[in-house]
C-alpha cells in the first residue's frame, strides 16, 4: 500500500450506523490502496529531506471516539449501530485508552497529534463530549499531545485554554454547515470558530506547525503558528 498517498480514516458515528465492518475490511485496501480506514492506528512521517540524517518527525495517533459516547449505546437510541467485532465496551474503552497512553508514553516524535472523529471541545451544534473530556482528555494533556484534531461539528475550530496545553481543531466544514453556534465566552478559549464550510490544511517543519482554515473559494481565514 502506497501509505504516503492514501486516504486515511478513522470510523464516525455514522459510519458506525452503516456496515461498519466492511469499511475497515483490508480486503477494500487489495482493491484501491488509496482507502485505509481502522479503529484505530497510528502513522510516522519524518520531517527532514530523504538524503538527510533526521532525527526530527510527527506521529498522527488515530482513535475509534465513537464506542466512548453513551447515548449510542442506550437501549431508546433512535439508531442502530453495528457494534461487531467489538470486545465488551468497558473492555474496548479500557483497550483504547492503554494503548494509546502506552504509545503517547513511547514516542519519541518532535509533534504529537491525536485524530478522532468526535469533538473533545466545541462551541458548535454538537459542543464537548463530556465523555471524551472525562476519559481522553487527561491522557492528552499528560503526554504533552500537541493538537486534537476532529470532525463532527460541521463548522470550522480553533480552540486553546489556559488551563489546557492541547490545541484542539475542528474541520468538519465539508456539508450540512450553518448548524448554529453556542454561545460562549472568554473561559472557552475560542481563537477561531466559522459556522460554515471550509477545510484545514496544515504544513509542518521540525521547529513549527502551520494551521490553515481556508474557505470553499480556497481563500485563507484564519492562520495560526505553533512553534517550539
Amino acid at each position: 500500500m502506497q501509505e504516503h498517498q492514501a486516504a486515511l480514516a478513522v470510523l464516525g458515528n455514522h459510519d458506525y450506523m452503516g456496515n461498519a465492518l466492511s469499511q475497515i475490511n483490508s480486503e477494500l485496501v487489495k482493491r484501491d490502496w488509496r482507502w485505509f480506514c481502522r479503529r484505530e492506528f497510528e502513522v510516522h512521517r519524518v520531517l527532514c529531506h530523504a538524503a538527510e540524517p533526521c532525527k526530527d518527525s510527527v506521529e498522527f495517533f488515530f482513535i475509534d471516539t465513537t464506542t466512548f459516547v453513551d447515548e449510542y449505546w442506550e437501549a431508546n437510541s433512535k439508531q442502530t449501530f453495528d457494534w461487531r467485532g467489538l470486545a465488551p465496551r468497558q473492555n474496548q474503552l479500557r483497550s483504547q485508552l492503554q494503548s494509546l497512553a502506552h504509545k503517547l508514553d513511547t514516542s519519541k516524535a518532535s509533534w504529537k497529534f491525536v485524530i478522532g472523529h468526535h469533538t473533545i471541545r466545541s462551541v458548535g451544534h454538537h459542543g464537548d463530549t463530556p465523555e471524551l473530556v472525562n476519559q481522553l482528555l487527561p491522557i492528552l494533556e499528560r503526554y504533552k499531545v500537541d493538537a486534537y484534531i476532529n470532525g463532527h461539528d460541521h463548522n470550522l475550530q480553533h480552540i486553546k485554554r489556559s488551563n489546557s496545553s492541547v490545541h484542539f481543531f475542528t474541520s468538519g466544514g465539508g456539508s450540512k454547515a450553518f448548524k448554529g453556534l453556542r454561545s460562549f465566552g472568554s473561559e472557552a478559549g475560542v481563537n477561531f470558530v466559522y459556522d460554515g464550510q471550509g477545510f484545514l490544511a496544515v504544513s509542518m517543519t521540525a521547529t513549527s506547525i502551520l494551521f490553515r482554515f481556508y474557505d470553499v473559494f480556497g481563500e485563507v481565514m484564519y492562520s495560526y503558528r505553533l512553534e517550539r
